[in-house]
């Protein structure tokens, strides 16, 4: 099968901290759209890992600052901001647990990102404050977490593209992501008509993701459709070159 081709070199924005999150997390459905997902990483970014608790005073994000880590000009910057921020307190993380005899039993558990947001319309500034049922998978990190400069996914365009980058680095020693399409599916937050037809979701998610991935982040990544029967039933994504991060201990 062939790589995505790269037709631009990776695009150089700010560093901007790393982003760090348990792996609990990065499989999680997050529910952000693009801008969303944009102040939640740059507040993720400026936290501790290490740190024994949330930080005790609100995260706050400039949109001079948001629009220099985007490469945004000021008045779209302006705008993505202050929509986010409209949106992100009724936005939660939806998990699923597996438990019982070989994880037969499922549970659903549904977390606020955030417990509070206030937006300074003529400063442009948000202040936030994360949830405390989320700190678990922001502060006190020692293992099973993943990390990644905020600069290697700011470029992207895509939440698709954003979540498939996240996903990848958390696999980033054995270069081999392997997946069920359920699991993929609920990672993705896909269309209930792309999880009935998988050349929907390859056209318009997969396929879109690498070639950005490739053109954007230095990630080569290949995905393998794995078949039980006639149905696709895992996806395996093999790639190279994702940088990540190791959180010094």
């Amino acid at each position: 099968m062939a790589r995505p081709r790269k037709d631009t070199p990776a695009i150089k924005l700010p560093v901007g901290g790393n982003v760090t999150m348990h792996n609990t997390l990065i499989s999680a459905s997050h529910g952000l759209n693009l801008g969303e997902k944009r102040l939640v990483a740059m507040a993720v970014a400026k936290l501790s890992p290490k740190a024994v608790a949330l930080p005790g005073k609100p995260v706050r994000i400039s949109a001079v600052d948001f629009a220099k880590q985007f490469g945004l000009d000021t008045t779209t910057a302006y705008e993505q901001l202050r929509d986010a921020q409209e949106n992100l307190f009724n936005r939660y993380i939806r998990h699923i647990e597996h438990y019982g005899p070989n994880g037969q039993k499922t549970e659903v558990i549904k977390m606020r990102w955030i417990t509070s947001i206030s937006y300074k319309n003529g400063d442009g500034e948000v202040a936030l404050a994360f949830a405390p049922e989320i700190a678990q998978f922001l502060v006190q990190l020692k293992k099973h977490f993943t990390s990644y400069q905020l600069s290697k996914a700011a470029a992207l365009r895509s939440t698709y593209s954003w979540r498939l980058f996240e996903n990848l680095e958390r696999f980033r020693e054995t270069g081999i992501w392997e997946v069920d399409m359920d699991r993929f599916h609920a990672i993705m937050e896909t269309p209930k008509s792309y999880r009935r037809n998988f050349n929907d979701a390859r056209r318009f998610v997969i396929d879109p993701a690498l070639a950005e991935l490739a053109a954007k982040t230095n990630i080569t990544a290949e995905v393998e459709p794995i078949r039980r029967g006639r149905k696709i039933d895992r996806l395996r994504f093999t790639f190279e070159n994702a940088s990540q991060m190791k959180l010094a201990l």
